[in-house]
C-alpha cells in the first residue's frame, strides 16, 4: 500500500512499507553537521479545511526543526519532514497526559489532607518535579524523536 499525501499534513502516510508517518513540507534553513535546520510554515490548504479551527496545525506560526538528513541537502531545498506517528502520540503521552494524570491524582489526594488552596498548590508544585526529569533526559529524547527530512 503506497499512499502518499502530496499536501503538507499531520495526516498518517504510508511511504514505501506499512510504517505510519507524520508529515510536513518545509524549507531548509542551514545545514551543519548532518543536520538540517528546516523552517515549517502552515499549508495553505488549511485556508479551506473544514476543521482548521480545531487543528494546531491551521494556527501555527512558522516552525523551526532539527532533522537529520537522509542525502546531501543545501539551504533553500524544500524538503519533506517526517516523524513515526507512534512518536508523536509518545510526545503527547509525556507532556499533556501524564502531567495531567500527575496534577489530578496530588490535587485528589491533597484534597484530603489539606486546605483546597494547599492542595492545588502542591499539585502544581508537583509539575515542577515531573518537567525536570524530562530536561534531565533531554539528550535522550532527543535522539528518540527522530525528524528526517529528504527532498521532495
Amino acid at each position: 500500500m503506497a499512499i502518499s499525501k502530496k499536501c503538507c499534513t499531520f495526516a498518517p502516510c504510508y511511504k514505501g512499507g506499512m510504517k505510519e508517518t507524520i508529515t510536513h513540507a518545509g524549507v531548509v534553513q542551514s545545514v551543519a553537521d548532518g543536520v538540517a535546520h528546516v523552517r515549517i510554515e502552515p499549508a495553505s490548504a488549511c485556508a479551506s479545511c473544514q476543521v482548521k479551527s480545531h487543528c494546531m496545525a491551521a494556527d501555527a506560526q512558522e516552525k523551526f526543526i532539527d532533522c537529520r538528513m537522509t542525502e546531501p541537502l543545501e539551504a533553500g531545498d524544500e524538503v519533506i519532514v517526517e516523524i513515526e506517528q507512534h512518536l508523536g502520540w509518545l510526545a503527547v503521552l509525556l507532556a499533556f497526559v501524564l502531567p495531567f494524570l500527575l496534577l489530578m491524582s496530588v490535587l485528589w489526594i491533597g484534597n484530603l489532607y489539606w486546605s483546597e488552596e494547599i492542595a492545588g498548590t502542591v499539585a502544581l508544585g508537583s509539575l515542577l518535579p515531573y518537567y525536570g526529569v524530562l530536561a534531565l533526559f533531554k539528550k535522550r529524547l532527543k535522539k528518540r524523536f527522530d525528524f528526517v527530512a529528504h527532498k521532495k
